[in-house]
């Protein structure tokens, strides 16, 4: 076996082992006991990100290993900025849901298992991803709404328990 396909080999083996740990750690932080709503919503973006940086480590690692694609990644490095531009507007959507979605893990405006309306959907918040969030309305149909659309729209939630801020003295200007 030359040197090429042997570096092709460890590449696939550390890609492998990538996946491998991914599914560990995923595994060992799907492990817990009941959270409450807020806690839990948190807890499954974290665990998501931590995820996908360990995916995207371990393939990147992965890659460097064979000469040719190290050369072709010197080259992208030495032009990154106007890579890092036109990646910038393409990906802006997903980046700006990605965003929002951190946001709405950490405010909670809604959380799982809330009853909420956004827009033209209603029903129950199934999943909230890194991206999007899954609610199931009362007839069985899923809106998929982007995680933008809900950090930046009103948002009715019916079961929010939570107690709302007092309003401040002197506001008006006694």
């Amino acid at each position: 076996m030359d040197e090429f396909w042997q570096r092709v080999a460890v590449a696939g083996g550390v890609i492998l082992l990538t996946l491998v740990l991914a599914r560990l750690v995923d595994r060992t932080l799907g492990n817990r006991l009941e959270l409450r709503p807020e806690t839990r919503t948190r807890y499954r973006v974290i665990r998501r990100s931590a995820l996908v940086t360990i995916v995207t480590v371990g393939i990147l690692s992965a890659l460097l290993v064979i000469p040719p694609v190290r050369a072709v990644a010197g080259t992208i490095l030495a032009s990154s900025a106007v890579i890092a531009l036109v990646v910038g507007f393409a990906a802006q959507t997903t980046l700006s849901n990605f965003v929002a979605g951190v946001l709405i893990a950490f405010t909670q405006p809604l959380r799982l298992g809330d009853e909420v309306e956004i827009g033209q959907a209603s029903g129950i918040v199934e999943e909230i991803g890194l991206t999007w969030t899954l609610i199931r309305a009362p007839d069985g149909a899923r809106f998929f709404v982007p995680n933008t659309k809900l950090a930046s729209d009103t948002i009715r939630n019916a079961t929010f328990t939570g107690t709302p801020a007092a309003p401040r003295r002197g506001a008006q200007g006694a």
